[in-house]
């Protein structure tokens, strides 16, 4: 397999090339569908996920299940690359129970491994429901990572420093594509003996590689590891693998397949979420992106555009009300407003919806009777003693007006912007009588000082925002007159609505 890694990535980056001029998605009149996979809890996630890739394997009966204790970051990428070289699943415990849908999976495997030694996965956490099983681990101190690569035979071998999580999952997906075995080592470490039993076990016939990315070997670490497992140490640079961009690497694949109709996305930053959803990915021949956690780039979406993609799925454990990517993306790839996209937990899938009972905070004039204690101001009803409180509060924020236009332009307070918008604003209250009887947001955070409405077009919802005359602030909501150069402001407090009213403000888009 000499040099082979090295003459597939060049192909990848000629067909990228090729591809990237392509624009035209086969599908233009359908639209993609968006799903998520979450339980806010990531034992409970693998296992959905795991059901998922069952139900599109005609039950699943067959598989090989490799019990793993998730904490342990090693061990859960070993049980990942057996998976999926040797048609299994990853089956997720933490501490010492089984969860009735792991349990199923059990049953029905074909083999059972626990990966891991005796302090990671007790014995009785198997043997007590009464499921046969082999361990993969520690037998007279030898380290998980060298009894797998054992398991697994003899194939070359990739190291990687497993403190980076985008550098083991750019690892695990070089050591799939490729069949090698992995080492995942501490390179800021001496060496420790199951270091160099594991490369003094690689035969000549087989080869050393090293994935740099953000965390790079050193020249030392390298000749030091050629040295032990008696290689050529004139050959350690010319089979170092470039891992610095993890997404890119999964990008070029996408390109160089470009004919996926299913696309699997992960946020790249919690290695349970990204290792599990590419697992997934690869189980169902599906196509397979990282994304960040706040936001997707445009690149991504003009891929997605592209190409033949119908359904796409997050795996996420982030809470419900932040998917906020997928979100991007589905109204992106659909050419719709991002505001008319919700989640529909029930069925796991991010919905479009028309309705003409738009959320919005207009209030409506009505006729009706008052005491000599009330009046009615804008076709509301409002005390006389909480029109005052109004009226005083107008004079409060009038003064700090005042003296705001004295100060300079930028407020003095610490932190960096990426453009500064003047903008139309108004104000609204959390009451859920004056929004239709909503206490949420639109994308499902409780109403509350530092919530502002805004037009997504203009201001895309879940942007961090400091505002003139308000404070920090984020875009979570929208409204049925909130658009084009508007947002409206939230406040808790009735009489603070009122004495803001209308008017111009600067609005700092934070980086």
């Amino acid at each position: 397999m000499k040099r082979a890694i090295f003459r597939s990535v060049l192909a990848l980056m000629c067909i990228y090339s090729i591809f990237s001029g392509f624009s035209s998605k086969s599908f233009a009149n359908e639209k993609v569908r968006g799903f998520v996979i979450s339980t806010e809890s990531d034992i409970k996630t693998i296992e959905k996920v795991n059901n998922r890739i069952i139900n599109n394997t005609e039950g699943g009966i067959g598989y090989n299940s490799y019990v793993v204790n998730i904490n342990n970051k090693i061990d859960f990428t070993l049980a990942g690359l057996l998976a999926l070289s040797n048609n299994g699943l990853v089956v997720p415990i933490n501490g010492d129970t089984v969860d009735i849908s792991s349990m199923e999976i059990l049953k029905n495997s074909k083999h059972v491994y626990i990966v891991g030694d005796y302090n990671s996965v007790a014995d009785d956490v198997l043997s007590k429901l009464g499921i046969l099983f082999e361990r993969i681990g520690s037998v007279k101190g030898t380290d998980t990572n060298v009894l797998v690569n054992e398991f697994r035979g003899d194939k070359d071998l990739l190291v990687v420093d497993f403190k980076e999580n985008s550098d083991v999952l750019g690892a695990l997906y070089y050591a799939n594509t490729y069949n090698m075995n992995l080492l995942l080592v501490d390179s800021k470490e001496k060496l420790t003996a199951n270091n160099v039993e594991a490369v003094t076990g690689v035969d000549e016939k087989h080869y050393i590689y090293f994935y740099d990315g953000v965390n790079t070997f050193s020249n030392d670490y390298k000749k030091e590891l050629y040295t032990l497992s008696k290689k050529d140490i004139q050959d350690f640079n010319s089979y170092s693998l470039d891992g610095r961009d993890v997404r890119k690497i999964f990008k070029d694949r996408f390109y160089t397949s470009n004919n996926f109709e299913k696309l699997v996305l992960s946020e790249s930053n919690l290695l349970t979420d990204m290792l599990y959803s590419y697992i997934m990915s690869e189980k169902s021949n599906d196509g397979f992106l990282l994304i960040n956690e706040n936001e997707v780039d445009k690149e991504i979406e003009d891929m997605i555009k592209a190409s033949p993609v119908k359904d796409i799925t997050l795996v996420s454990t982030s809470e419900y009300d932040k998917f906020i990517p997928i979100r991007i993306v589905m109204s992106s790839v659909n050419e719709e407003d991002f505001s008319n996209f919700e989640f529909n937990s029930s069925e796991g899938e991010i919905v479009s919806f028309t309705s003409d009972d738009t959320k919005g905070h207009d209030n409506a004039s009505e006729e009706v009777s008052v005491s000599e204690s009330e009046t009615i101001v804008n076709g509301k009803v409002v005390s006389k003693e909480e029109l005052k409180k109004q009226e005083e509060s107008k004079a409060q924020v009038n003064l700090s007006n005042e003296k705001s236009t004295k100060s300079e332009a930028v407020p003095s307070v610490d932190f960096e912007y990426s453009k500064v918008l003047t903008m139309n604003a108004t104000a609204y209250s959390n009451d859920p009588a004056e929004n239709a009887g909503y206490t949420t947001t639109k994308l499902g955070t409780p109403l509350r000082h530092g919530v502002v409405a805004v037009d997504p077009k203009v201001i895309p919802l879940g942007t961090k925002l400091y505002i003139e005359g308000y404070g920090y602030a984020v875009a979570e909501d929208t409204g049925g007159a909130i658009k084009g150069n508007k947002i409206d402001l939230c406040f808790t407090d009735k009489a603070l609505v009122h004495a803001f009213g209308r008017r111009n403000v600067k609005v700092y888009v934070l980086k």
